[in-house]
C-alpha cells in the first residue's frame, strides 16, 4: 500500500454519505435540500461524503447539472469530509476531463464506472482506469473483470473499491486486492455486517445519515468495539422491518431510505425527477404511521 492509499484508507470509515440529490415537485433540483443531508450528516460525525451514478439519479440528470451538483457538494462541505466525486458513464476523453475538473473542486476520489452499453475488455478497461487515475485517485466500483483488478494492482492512484456486485464477488476481490484498496460496502448496515470482520471494508453507504443518523452511529460503535451481537440488533431494529415495508410500495427502497425518509425527519423533500415514482400524501401517512409503531423518533408533522 502506498503513501496515497493509506491516506484514503486513513479517511474512508465509517457511514458515507451516499447523498441523493433533492428535487422540487416540478423537477427541479432542490440544492439547499442538498445542503441540509449533507449538513445533516457531517453534523452527526460522518466523515465521507460521496455522490454516485445510482444513489445520486445521475442518470435522471443532464451533464451540467452533474456538474452543477458536484460544485455545490465541494463547497458545502469544504474540506470537513473525504469527498468523493462519481461520473455518468462516459467514454475516456469526457471521463478524464470531469475527473481533472472533480479533482480542482477539492474531491479526494473519484468514482469511475464506464459505459455499461460498452463494458470493454478487461485489457482496455485497465488503460481506462489508468488514464484516469493519472488525473486523480480512482475509486473502483460493480463488476470489475479480475484481469482488469490484476491490472490495477500496480497503479498507484487506485485506491479504493466500491463494492456492489454479489457478496462472493465482494470477498473474493477484498482478499485480493483489499490490502491497497479499501472497501467501502455497498450499502446498508445488514450488507457491511457481512464483510465488517475485515479490515479491508470499515465503511457503507448509509441509508440513515441524511436523515436520522443515530442507527448508524450505534451500529459504527458496535462494530469498533467487536460487538457483533449489538451490530446485529441494531441491523434488525432500524434497517430490516423497512426493507419489508418497501418491497410492498410503488416508489420502492430508494423512494423511502433516500427520499421518504428526509421529509419526515425534514431535510429535504420526497420527490424524484420523472419516470421515479414518488410517495403520494396518504402513502407518506403510511409510511409515518408504520414508522411510529417501530418507535422512531419522528418530528411531530
Amino acid at each position: 500500500m502506498n503513501q496515497l492509499q493509506s491516506g484514503i484508507r486513513e479517511r474512508l470509515r465509517g457511514p458515507i454519505n451516499s447523498v441523493p440529490v433533492a428535487f422540487s415537485e416540478d423537477g427541479h433540483i432542490d440544492y439547499a435540500a442538498l445542503t441540509r443531508m449533507i449538513d445533516r450528516s457531517l453534523d452527526a460525525g460522518c466523515g465521507v461524503v460521496m455522490l454516485t451514478w445510482g444513489n445520486s439519479l445521475m442518470s435522471l440528470l443532464t451533464d451540467d447539472e452533474v456538474a452543477d451538483v458536484h460544485q455545490a457538494v465541494a463547497r458545502d462541505v469544504a474540506g470537513r469530509a473525504l469527498t468523493v466525486a462519481c461520473d455518468n458513464m462516459w467514454g475516456l476523453p469526457k471521463c478524464v476531463e470531469f475527473g481533472r475538473h472533480v479533482r480542482e473542486l477539492g474531491f479526494d476520489l473519484y468514482m469511475v464506472r464506464p459505459p455499461i452499453a460498452m463494458p470493454g475488455t478487461p485489457e482496455s478497461l485497465a488503460d481506462y482506469y489508468t488514464a484516469v487515475a493519472g488525473e486523480i485517485p480512482v475509486m473502483l466500483v460493480g463488476d470489475v473483470p479480475f484481469g482488469t483488478c490484476e491490472a490495477l494492482a500496480t497503479v498507484p492512484g487506485v485506491c479504493a473499491f466500491k463494492e456492489d456486485a454479489s457478496l462472493d464477488y465482494a470477498h473474493e476481490m477484498g482478499m485480493r486486492w483489499g490490502d491497497r484498496w479499501t472497501v467501502a460496502g455497498g450499502g446498508g448496515l445488514r450488507r457491511h455486517h457481512i464483510l465488517a470482520s475485515h479490515e479491508w471494508c470499515p465503511a457503507w453507504l448509509d441509508y440513515f445519515v441524511c436523515s436520522h443518523p443515530a442507527p448508524a452511529f450505534d451500529y459504527w460503535a458496535a462494530v469498533q468495539a467487536n460487538d457483533s451481537a449489538t451490530a446485529w440488533r441494531l441491523v434488525t431494529r432500524w434497517e430490516l422491518p423497512l426493507r419489508d415495508f418497501a418491497a410492498a410500495t410503488t416508489y420502492g427502497w430508494d423512494g423511502l431510505v433516500r427520499h421518504a425518509l428526509p421529509e419526515l425527519f425534514g431535510t429535504a423533500p420526497r420527490w424524484r425527477r420523472s419516470p421515479a415514482p414518488n410517495p403520494s400524501d396518504a402513502e407518506m401517512a403510511a409510511l409515518r404511521e408504520f414508522l411510529e409503531g417501530l418507535e422512531w423518533p419522528l418530528p411531530d408533522a
